[in-house]
Protein backbone atom coordinates (compact mmCIF):
# COMPACT_ATOMS: atom_id res chain seq x y z
CA UNK A 1 0.00 0.00 0.00
CA UNK A 2 0.66 3.40 -0.05
CA UNK A 3 2.55 5.53 2.39
CA UNK A 4 1.53 9.04 3.09
CA UNK A 5 4.54 11.44 3.16
CA UNK A 6 3.81 14.81 5.11
CA UNK A 7 5.33 17.95 3.99
CA UNK A 8 5.69 20.66 5.60
CA UNK A 9 7.25 23.66 3.66
CA UNK A 10 10.81 25.05 5.05
CA UNK A 11 9.73 28.68 5.58
CA UNK A 12 6.98 27.24 7.96
CA UNK A 13 9.38 25.19 10.00
CA UNK A 14 11.53 28.11 9.71
CA UNK A 15 9.02 30.31 11.11
CA UNK A 16 8.64 28.63 14.17
CA UNK A 17 12.12 28.11 15.32
CA UNK A 18 12.69 31.68 14.97
CA UNK A 19 9.50 32.46 17.08
CA UNK A 20 11.06 30.51 19.78
CA UNK A 21 14.31 31.96 19.69
CA UNK A 22 12.34 35.19 19.98
CA UNK A 23 10.10 34.27 22.47
CA UNK A 24 12.92 32.15 25.06
CA UNK A 25 15.36 35.15 24.33
CA UNK A 26 12.29 37.72 25.70
CA UNK A 27 12.10 35.49 28.81
CA UNK A 28 15.31 35.86 29.62
CA UNK A 29 16.42 39.70 29.40
CA UNK A 30 16.40 42.17 32.84
CA UNK A 31 16.54 45.14 33.60
CA UNK A 32 19.34 46.66 33.86
CA UNK A 33 18.43 48.97 36.95
CA UNK A 34 15.72 48.54 39.13
CA UNK A 35 14.18 51.83 41.02
CA UNK A 36 12.21 49.10 43.44
CA UNK A 37 15.18 48.87 45.81
CA UNK A 38 15.02 45.08 45.66
CA UNK A 39 18.73 44.80 44.94
CA UNK A 40 18.93 45.81 48.79
CA UNK A 41 16.64 43.58 50.43
CA UNK A 42 14.97 40.10 49.28
CA UNK A 43 11.36 38.93 50.64
CA UNK A 44 10.40 35.39 50.91
CA UNK A 45 6.34 34.60 51.82
CA UNK A 46 6.44 31.86 54.89
CA UNK A 47 2.87 30.90 55.14
CA UNK A 48 0.86 32.15 58.36
CA UNK A 49 4.20 33.50 59.85
CA UNK A 50 3.42 36.41 56.41
CA UNK A 51 6.55 37.98 54.95
CA UNK A 52 10.57 37.21 55.76
CA UNK A 53 12.91 39.77 54.98
CA UNK A 54 16.49 39.77 54.06
CA UNK A 55 18.01 43.15 53.96
CA UNK A 56 21.55 42.61 52.13
CA UNK A 57 24.87 43.94 53.33
CA UNK A 58 24.97 47.92 54.42
CA UNK A 59 28.54 48.69 54.72
CA UNK A 60 29.94 51.39 57.11
CA UNK A 61 33.52 52.49 57.60
CA UNK A 62 35.68 53.15 61.21
CA UNK A 63 36.86 57.11 62.09
CA UNK A 64 39.97 55.87 61.03
CA UNK A 65 39.11 54.46 57.82
CA UNK A 66 41.35 51.32 58.67
CA UNK A 67 38.22 49.15 59.40
CA UNK A 68 34.79 48.08 57.79
CA UNK A 69 31.84 46.54 59.38
CA UNK A 70 29.26 45.31 56.87
CA UNK A 71 25.26 44.79 58.27
CA UNK A 72 22.86 42.39 57.13
CA UNK A 73 18.91 41.91 58.87
CA UNK A 74 16.70 38.99 58.83
CA UNK A 75 13.18 39.58 60.25
CA UNK A 76 9.60 38.31 59.59
CA UNK A 77 6.63 40.63 59.29
CA UNK A 78 2.74 40.09 59.18
CA UNK A 79 0.56 42.95 59.89
CA UNK A 80 1.81 43.98 63.26
CA UNK A 81 5.17 43.75 64.79
CA UNK A 82 5.92 40.51 67.06
CA UNK A 83 9.15 39.28 66.88
CA UNK A 84 12.63 40.20 67.31
CA UNK A 85 15.23 40.63 64.41
CA UNK A 86 18.32 39.10 63.45
CA UNK A 87 21.33 41.17 62.97
CA UNK A 88 24.66 39.51 61.90
CA UNK A 89 27.44 41.73 61.33
CA UNK A 90 31.02 41.36 59.79
CA UNK A 91 33.92 43.45 60.43
CA UNK A 92 37.10 43.65 58.39
CA UNK A 93 39.73 44.62 60.06
CA UNK A 94 43.81 43.85 60.79
CA UNK A 95 42.92 43.00 64.31
CA UNK A 96 40.52 39.76 65.08
CA UNK A 97 37.43 40.49 67.43
CA UNK A 98 36.79 37.14 69.18
CA UNK A 99 34.84 38.76 71.16
CA UNK A 100 32.28 41.35 71.26
CA UNK A 101 31.02 42.70 74.68
CA UNK A 102 28.78 45.54 73.65
CA UNK A 103 27.19 46.59 70.09
CA UNK A 104 25.11 49.16 69.70
CA UNK A 105 23.38 51.09 66.64
CA UNK A 106 22.28 54.27 67.05
CA UNK A 107 21.16 57.66 65.57
CA UNK A 108 19.88 61.05 66.89
CA UNK A 109 16.77 59.62 67.59
CA UNK A 110 17.31 56.17 69.21
CA UNK A 111 20.14 53.85 70.53
CA UNK A 112 20.22 50.07 70.31
CA UNK A 113 22.44 48.28 72.33
CA UNK A 114 22.68 44.65 73.58
CA UNK A 115 25.63 42.23 74.75
CA UNK A 116 23.90 39.56 73.76
CA UNK A 117 26.66 38.87 70.99
CA UNK A 118 27.50 35.63 69.33
CA UNK A 119 30.80 34.62 67.31
CA UNK A 120 29.91 32.73 64.37
CA UNK A 121 33.52 32.81 62.48
CA UNK A 122 36.97 34.55 62.42
CA UNK A 123 38.88 34.32 59.23
CA UNK A 124 42.05 35.24 58.06
CA UNK A 125 42.53 36.88 54.74
CA UNK A 126 46.02 38.90 52.68
CA UNK A 127 44.12 41.62 54.02
CA UNK A 128 43.83 40.52 57.36
CA UNK A 129 40.60 39.49 59.51
CA UNK A 130 36.93 39.23 58.62
CA UNK A 131 34.60 38.11 61.84
CA UNK A 132 31.41 37.38 61.87
CA UNK A 133 28.56 37.93 64.90
CA UNK A 134 25.30 37.67 65.37
CA UNK A 135 22.58 39.53 67.44
CA UNK A 136 18.91 39.99 68.15
CA UNK A 137 16.99 43.33 68.80
CA UNK A 138 13.64 44.30 68.63
CA UNK A 139 12.15 44.92 65.39
CA UNK A 140 10.23 48.18 66.51
CA UNK A 141 13.53 49.52 67.71
CA UNK A 142 15.38 49.09 63.99
CA UNK A 143 12.12 50.41 62.78
CA UNK A 144 12.67 53.27 64.43
CA UNK A 145 16.37 53.43 63.34
CA UNK A 146 15.24 53.52 59.95
CA UNK A 147 13.65 56.97 60.22
CA UNK A 148 16.73 58.59 60.46
CA UNK A 149 20.13 57.55 58.28
CA UNK A 150 22.78 59.38 60.57
CA UNK A 151 23.45 55.65 62.05
CA UNK A 152 26.92 55.38 64.15
CA UNK A 153 27.63 51.71 64.99
CA UNK A 154 29.78 50.92 67.86
CA UNK A 155 31.71 47.93 68.76
CA UNK A 156 33.31 47.24 72.10
CA UNK A 157 35.37 44.86 72.74
CA UNK A 158 37.91 44.54 75.86
CA UNK A 159 41.09 46.02 74.09
CA UNK A 160 39.13 48.92 72.41
CA UNK A 161 35.97 50.64 71.19
CA UNK A 162 35.28 51.16 67.56
CA UNK A 163 32.44 53.62 65.68
CA UNK A 164 31.79 52.90 62.34
CA UNK A 165 29.60 55.76 60.32
CA UNK A 166 27.44 55.51 56.85
CA UNK A 167 29.14 57.03 54.45
CA UNK A 168 27.14 58.67 51.24
CA UNK A 169 25.88 55.46 49.50
CA UNK A 170 25.34 53.97 52.78
CA UNK A 171 22.95 56.46 53.70
CA UNK A 172 21.14 56.15 50.57
CA UNK A 173 20.77 52.36 50.72
CA UNK A 174 19.19 53.07 54.43
CA UNK A 175 16.44 55.70 52.84
CA UNK A 176 15.28 53.70 50.09
CA UNK A 177 14.87 50.47 52.71
CA UNK A 178 13.01 52.71 54.87
CA UNK A 179 10.67 53.59 52.07
CA UNK A 180 10.64 50.43 50.64
CA UNK A 181 9.90 48.13 53.78
CA UNK A 182 9.58 49.72 57.02
CA UNK A 183 7.45 51.64 55.48
CA UNK A 184 4.92 48.71 55.12
CA UNK A 185 4.96 48.60 59.20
Amino acid sequence: MFKRHYYTPPYILISYIVLLLIFSGCLSIKPSASKSGKKYFETFYVGEEGTQYFIKPISFIDENLYEELSIDITFRYRNIIKDSAIVNFSIRSSDIYKNVDTYKLSNKKIEIQTDRVELIYNEKNNKGYISRHSTKVSLNELKELFNNDDWLITVENSSKITNYKANRKTIRVINTIRDRVFILM
